[in-house]
Order: C-alpha cells, then sequence, then structure tokens
C-alpha cells in the first residue's frame, strides 16, 4: 500500500467491538519492547497523553504517542515528535489487511503498537476510547483515567467510569483526574481494587494558579510549574495528571528527572482542545460537543470577558442538543439545568452576538435544519450551506471574532480553511525550519503587535508589482 491507500484503508473500516484476546497475534515481537501507557476517560485523553510525551522526549527516551481523532491516521501517530514513518505504517496496514477484518479502534490501535514496536520505541503514550483494548498491550506499568462526564450518548457517568475502569491492569499504577464526581471516582476504587492497582488521585488543594492573561495562565502543581495554554481547572487537572503519570513512571523504573518534566511541558504547544488561531481577530476552535463541554468553554470565554463573537456550530448528532445550545448560552450543565427555574432561553447574557449552523461531512441536511430551531431558542442563528459561507458570515458580522465548535471534524475543517489548508508539518517541508521556529513566529502573529503581518503585506504588494 501506499500512504495515502493505507490512510484510505483505515479510515473505511467499520464501528465495532473487537475480542482482545485475537488481537495479540498480529503484532510483531518487537512490540514486546515498548511500555504503554493507556489514557482512557471521556475528557482530556489527547491534552494529557501530549502532555506526557513532550516530558519524555526531554529526557532523552525515544516515545511514541497515538491519538483518537478524525485526521489521517499518519497524522495522529507521531514517533519523536514527528509522523511516523510512512513505510511503517503501510507494512502495518498490510499486515492488517491479510487478516479478517477489524473495528476501526482495534485496527487503529494494532497499527500504532505495531509501529512503535518496529520504531524501537521504548515508551508509547496511547489514547484509548474503548478501554477494554489496553489489554492488547502487552506491556503497561502506568495509566489514567480523564475526566469522566455524560459523553452524549446516554450512559451515565457510573456506566462511563466503569468502562474506563478497564484500561486498569494488576500492579500498574493508574492516576485519575482531580475534581472527579463522587459516583465516578467510587466506580474507579472499586475498579482499582478487583484488579489489585493503585489509583493515584491528584490533590485539588495542590493546585495553584499563580499569574492568568486572557488566554493563557501558569499553575503549580506540588512544586512543579506548568504553563497551560487555557484558563480553568480543567486544564489544570490535566497538567497535575501528566506530572503525576511522569512520577509514577520513574517508580516503575523509568529515569525522568525534575527538568525534564518541566523542559517537557513547558515546550509543548496546543494543551487542550480549545485552540486559538489568532488574537486579532479572536479566532477559537474547539472540539467541544457536550453539554458538560459546552459548559466548560463559555466559562473559559466568561473569565476572560470575551463579548460580541459570532459562533460557528456543527453538531453531528440531535441527541443532547437542546442542553448543549443551553450551555453554550448559560454556561449550566444538564444537572444544573435541571435545577435552575429563572433562567429564561434566549435572554442570559452570552459572548455571541449570532450562531451560524453548518452541517458536518456524513450528517444528513435535514439533522442541522432541526437543529436550526433548537438554537433559535438561546440565540440569533443562521443555516449555512458549506464552512466557508459560515466563517465568512461570521467575521463579517463579529466584532470581536469567531468561535468553531460541535465537534473535531468540524473544527479540523475549520483550521483547515483558516490556515489555507496547510500543517505546521507541510510548513516545515516547504521552507526547512523546525516546527519550533513556526511555533514561536505563531505566538508573535497571535499576540505580536503586528510586525509580521505588516512585513508580509509588504512583500505582497511588492510581487503584485513584478
Amino acid at each position: 500500500m501506499t500512504i495515502q491507500q493505507a490512510n484510505q484503508y483505515f479510515a473505511a473500516l467499520p464501528d465495532g467491538f473487537a475480542d482482545p484476546a485475537q488481537l495479540g497475534v498480529l503484532l510483531p515481537a518487537s512490540v514486546q519492547q515498548v511500555q504503554f501507557v493507556g489514557v482512557a476517560g471521556t475528557a482530556g485523553k489527547t491534552a494529557v497523553a501530549r502532555l506526557l510525551t513532550a516530558i519524555l522526549p526531554a529526557q532523552g527516551i525515544r516515545a511514541g504517542v497515538y491519538h483518537a481523532g478524525c485526521e489521517p491516521l499518519a497524522a495522529r501517530i507521531r514517533v519523536d515528535g514527528k509522523p511516523v514513518d510512512e513505510a511503517l505504517l503501510c507494512r502495518a496496514a498490510d499486515a492488517l489487511a491479510a487478516h479478517e477484518e477489524l473495528p476501526l479502534q482495534a485496527a487503529e490501535l494494532v497499527a500504532a503498537a505495531y509501529c512503535f514496536g518496529e520504531a524501537g520505541c521504548t515508551l508509547a503514550v496511547v489514547e484509548l476510547p474503548d478501554a477494554g483494548l489496553a489489554a492488547v498491550l502487552p506491556k503497561m506499568p502506568v495509566c489514567a483515567v480523564t475526566a469522566v462526564g455524560p459523553d452524549g450518548v446516554s450512559r451515565s457517568v457510573e456506566r462511563l467510569a466503569a468502562l474506563a475502569g478497564g484500561v486498569m491492569r494488576k500492579d500498574s499504577i493508574c492516576v485519575t483526574a482531580p475534581e472527579q464526581p463522587k459516583a465516578v471516582l467510587s466506580e474507579l476504587v472499586v475498579a482499582a481494587g478487583k484488579c489489585g492497582c493503585e489509583l493515584v488521585v491528584p490533590d485539588p488543594e495542590d493546585i495553584t494558579f499563580l499569574e492568568a492573561e486572557q488566554f493563557a495562565s501558569r499553575v503549580d502543581y506540588g512544586g512543579y510549574t506548568v504553563p497551560l495554554a487555557f484558563l480553568g481547572r480543567h486544564a489544570a487537572g490535566n497538567a497535575a495528571m501528566a506530572v503525576e503519570l511522569a512520577l509514577a513512571l520513574c517508580r516503575k523504573g523509568v529515569d525522568i528527572s525534575d527538568e525534564a518534566i518541566l523542559d517537557g511541558i513547558a515546550a509543548v504547544d496546543n494543551r487542550c482542545s480549545i485552540r486559538v488561531l489568532s488574537q486579532r481577530p479572536l479566532v477559537i476552535l474547539d472540539a467541544c460537543r457536550t453539554p458538560q463541554q459546552a459548559a466548560a468553554l463559555l466559562r473559559v470565554l466568561n473569565m476572560a470577558k470575551v463579548r460580541h463573537m459570532s459562533a460557528v456550530v456543527g453538531l453531528s448528532e440531535e441527541e443532547g442538543a437542546e442542553a448543549f445550545f443551553t450551555a453554550l448560552e448559560n454556561g449550566l450543565t444538564p444537572e444544573e439545568q435541571k435545577k435552575d427555574k429563572q433562567t429564561m432561553p434566549g435572554m442570559g447574557e452570552n459572548p455571541f452576538d449570532q450562531v451560524f449552523l453548518v452541517t458536518p461531512s456524513g450528517v444528513e441536511a435535514a439533522l442541522t435544519e432541526r437543529l436550526l430551531e433548537k438554537a433559535r431558542y438561546h440565540f440569533d442563528a443562521v443555516l449555512c450551506e458549506s464552512m466557508d459561507e459560515a466563517v465568512k458570515q461570521a467575521k463579517a458580522n463579529s466584532r470581536r471574532g469567531l468561535l468553531v465548535c460541535g465537534s473535531e471534524a468540524i473544527a479540523l475543517e475549520a483550521a483547515k480553511l483558516l490556515l489555507g489548508g496547510r500543517t505546521y508539518d507541510q510548513i516545515v517541508k516547504e521552507v526547512e525550519i523546525s516546527t519550533a521556529t513556526i511555533s514561536r513566529i505563531n505566538r508573535c502573529i497571535q499576540y505580536g503587535t503586528g510586525g509580521y503581518q505588516s512585513v508580509i503585506e509588504k512583500i505582497s504588494a511588492q510581487e503584485k508589482k513584478q
């Protein structure tokens, strides 16, 4: 297979469940040399995985990471911070294609493990939307369960916590998020007790916010100072989990210094699912899709005192949509909405002057039309035929900027549109500079005084004259 064929092969696989016991035969012997860190939970998996993965290379450890998501698989498997060797992924795809078809999540995890083993990784961090698949991984001394909350599929938090607890195994150390709901923590304690796993819960009292700017802050956790990409206790909890996971690996014999923990966390970009593309105008992308995530997003925007924005929303399902729009308007979770008897829909103050609805790829337009009626109870809402149209209208009708949310797919579509379709890795290949340099330039563009933009405009004007 070519890399394009491999990406297409994985994208075409169906959803479903696989027996972990039958997957081990697909892994090469080299996987036995890799120690895995499985990350389960509802929210924060990507942030925690990125933070921990940044710490390991700072210690000189050859490490891999697999992120679940919507991008092509070749972009979500990384070794030492770079996309996986395409030849390795193609070989993994060929090996899988020669056997009976697997469900998507199982196939991606097997392919990632295959690549990490063949690439000679010592450690690998893997996101596990299906925590039961952790049994596929031969060695997992440390694991994590991030924040657990309703996922929009009508499952109770107790059930979700029990499923996430499937990542645990005997004699391992599991780090969970601080301030988990009591029902969630109870389920995790039971799961840990049953399988003989040590459960570590960061103490919220050890989390101290040191300073905060409009969209950034620093937090101290047990003497480790961590820069956060965004305000809020959820982001601080993710950072605390990353620190505890590094310390847990130390207890399991992996040499990680305090300096590596600090340097690694300080270097990682995009430490949460909320991504600020620019400050002037303010452009925010967020993969939030549940009412709880929408409420957390609104709290961040309110903390930053953001007003007069436009929102582009692309939800892929109708279930939970009413609660989502309510949370996006007033910041109340579904539990708080049930208790609230005073707030009237569409009457509260919120950051959005207008909301534009779009239909994500693979979703029927009729669904978005029904969602439009729900949105109009809370906002001045408009239906758009495409992301391009929605972004143009949002920019034209906003005094402050725009937010794109509703799903990871819709956020990625907007990112490609707003970034001209290019990623950092593509820019690196074109201009032969490091991602760190690009990141610094990006921060100057976002937070600086407009010098880069002025130079770009002058160069463009000169090229047009020529």
